[in-house]
């Protein structure tokens, strides 16, 4: 038995923010009180701490199989544990894709190793071919959670619509990134940035929104559920408040480096400061935090995308990957830039990165109640840190290293074992 003292214990689901114990007993929560006695636990004195939820993170990039010296499936769960989740969804842009069971199947059992809940999509087509629709049925049935062709962009409207009707049959959704490459240049660099230090044609704005603007009003035309990725500009903000005004079925997520920072980032950064979408102007950074406070956006996800550093440390920072390792620096990057920002509550911040994205896939996570899992974190919601190059992710590719931000994970539980502890 495990026993937290003396915590502030906040609930975003059912509201409950409040001093009191929690006692865990094997993988349940079995009792939250003012003054829980039990003489043969284990106590965890989580006085000033913030006790909530284990995070949840729907959009990570594991690189497993393939690509294993970027990261792999658990250096994954060691950095999302020290970053306070407990339930993540990888993605299927691994070497090979997870299109075919047998690689989810390797994957699954991969991840069932791990001592945080590690799950997968499976991917839209079959090896990212744009065309050729993977058996979502046969997939769902060995484990795959969803489906994204996260990485490339479906460019062919057909197949989109076709991906969204075999979805609402299986009773499940497609998660698309979105970023249509006819009207893109060098991916990573935001178009205004692009042209005026770099002299280049970057990633523009049109080219994200316009794609959005079509998936959605094919999600409206299908009335399937569509959700859309890591969105960015101000523009992908109203056409998704547009969509889901119209009736259509459309969720949406923001990644943390985008309500944080702008496109001006990567002239002190560089390349880790170089991610798909990119980083843009502090008007969408403005704009998507309002998608927040409005509930258009109703996630927080990471897009997790390690890298080893010789792939980062080019001479032409055009050449290098985009995307930044983010599950260590999420929370507190939510706590400094919405929270203490004054844009959201405590327990708004948490219920976008719980319960809302654990009731997008239906997951039994994202909770704290008795009865419910012993999944959780303990963390400290004022304390400042300096972020160090240390993590427990292989890569460590993040443009925040060297920044003090607000807030400390001090635990992580899961299934009621401490699976992190700072």
């Amino acid at each position: 038995m495990l026993l937290i003292k003396n915590g502030r214990v906040v609930d975003p689901k059912s509201g409950l923010d409040t001093q009191a114990d929690v006692l865990v007993d094997g993988k349940k929560v079995v009792k939250i009180a003012e003054n829980i006695e039990a003489g043969d636990a284990q106590v965890i004195d989580a006085t000033g701490l913030v006790v909530a939820p284990g995070l949840v993170d729907i959009h990570v990039h594991f690189r497993e199989p393939g690509q294993t010296h970027k990261e792999d499936i658990h250096t994954g769960a060691l950095a999302a544990a020290a970053g306070g989740f407990t339930t993540v969804v990888m993605m299927a842009n691994t070497n090979p894709t997870i299109s075919d069971k047998e690689t989810l199947e390797e994957v699954l059992t991969s991840a069932a190793k791990e001592n945080i809940h590690v799950k997968s999509v499976a991917t839209i087509t079959k090896n990212f071919d744009g065309e050729n629709l993977t058996d979502f049925k046969g997939l769902l049935e060995a484990g795959a959670v969803g489906f994204s062709d996260d990485g490339i962009p479906l460019t062919n409207a057909g197949i989109v619509k076709k991906a969204m009707e075999l979805a609402k049959e299986n009773n499940t959704f497609i998660s698309l990134h979105e970023e249509d490459p006819d009207l893109n240049g060098i991916l990573g660099f935001n178009e205004n940035i692009a042209k005026k230090e770099f002299h280049i044609c970057g990633a523009t704005g049109v080219a994200e929104y316009s794609m959005i603007a079509r998936d959605v009003m094919i999600a409206y035309d299908t009335q399937a559920h569509v959700h859309i990725q890591h969105l960015s500009k101000a523009e992908s903000v109203k056409v998704v408040e547009f969509a889901q005004k119209l009736g259509a079925q459309v969720t949406a997520e923001v990644a943390p480096q985008h309500f944080s920072k702008t496109e001006d980032l990567l002239l002190s950064k560089g390349a880790n400061a170089k991610m798909n979408p990119p980083l843009r102007l502090e008007s969408d950074r403005q704009a998507v935090i309002e998608g927040l406070k409005s509930g258009v956006i109703t996630v927080i996800a990471t897009d997790h995308a390690p890298h080893h550093a010789d792939e980062k440390n080019v001479d032409d920072v055009t050449k290098a990957p985009s995307g930044m390792t983010g599950l260590e620096t999420s929370l507190s990057l939510g706590l400094t830039y919405l929270v203490e920002a004054g844009h959201l509550s405590l327990t708004e911040l948490l219920k976008v990165m719980t319960s809302n994205p654990s009731d997008l896939y239906g997951f039994d996570a994202g909770y704290l109640a008795e009865n419910g899992p012993a999944d959780l974190v303990i963390f400290a919601d004022k304390e400042k840190r300096q972020v160090t190059a240390d993590f427990k992710s292989k890569a460590a590719n993040s443009p925040f290293v060297g920044e003090e931000l607000t807030g400390s994970v001090k635990y992580t539980i899961c299934d009621g074992e401490i699976v992190y502890q700072a």
